[in-house]
């Protein structure tokens, strides 16, 4: 098995040209399964998988990334979306969850019931997230403190939270056979209206998906120095 990851790992790459052999639906379905359960902050998963099937939206979808190579060739294109608004439904889920099954302590409705809420609410305009960040920036002058969101933190939040989720589904797909092109090269704002998305949801980035086809590879890999990237403290 762990030489089974690191094979996905060490042969997944951005793909640019696919064959137009189409995703089996069980291969699709346990991939979306595994970039489910991918890390997040404090487990609210803000993300969203938004298939395209409808060919008139996904020749929308082709031009909002720009008539890339990757999404026109691939035969199926997925938006990734990071959504800044659904930690309200998604607290109380996981309280609902923890009642259920008889594990909801105090600490878990204090963090959930209370501490998220303060956290995420940013206020109208985002004037609220401001004196969060002022507060905590005073405070941390005197000791270490976490820093409540502004609405600029929260858009960061949500989108580190959601790219953990696309990696795992490429590691996914390439572990299935499959390969993918990320895509961030997009128009976010034709995006957004095509998926009629909340004014705090964004989408994280397209992900092209398929078999590589001929000079789908444009080089072998090159990484930087892994002393450029690494060091101990």
């Amino acid at each position: 098995m762990t030489s089974d990851f690191f094979s996905a790992v060490d042969s997944r790459r951005a793909v640019r040209n696919f064959l137009p052999d189409p995703i089996p639906s069980d291969v699709l379905s346990r991939c979306i399964d595994a970039a489910l359960k991918a890390p997040s902050s404090s487990n609210l998963q803000p993300w969203e998988f938004v298939i395209f099937r409808d060919p008139v939206k996904r020749a929308a979808a082709n031009a909002v990334c720009l008539g890339q190579q990757s999404a026109m060739t691939a035969p199926l294109l997925v938006a990734i979306v990071a959504h800044g608004e659904t930690w309200r439904r998604n607290s109380r889920e996981i309280l609902r969850v923890h009642g259920e099954r008889g594990t909801l302590q105090k600490s878990q409705r204090d963090y959930w019931g209370r501490k998220i809420p303060l956290a995420y609410r940013t206020g109208p305009f985002g004037w609220f997230g401001l004196l969060k960040v002022m507060s905590c920036r005073l405070v941390s002058v005197l000791r270490a403190t976490n820093s409540l969101l502004s609405r600029a933190d929260l858009r960061v939040v949500v989108n580190k939270s959601t790219a953990l989720a696309a990696a795992t589904f490429m590691l996914a797909l390439r572990a299935e056979g499959y390969d993918s092109c990320p895509i961030e090269g997009f128009d976010p704002w034709r995006a957004r209206r095509l998926l009629k998305l909340h004014p705090k949801a964004e989408v994280c980035m397209f992900i092209a998906i398929g078999l590589k086809g001929q000079g789908g590879v444009a080089s072998d890999r090159i990484l930087m120095p892994r002393e450029w990237l690494v060091r101990e403290v």
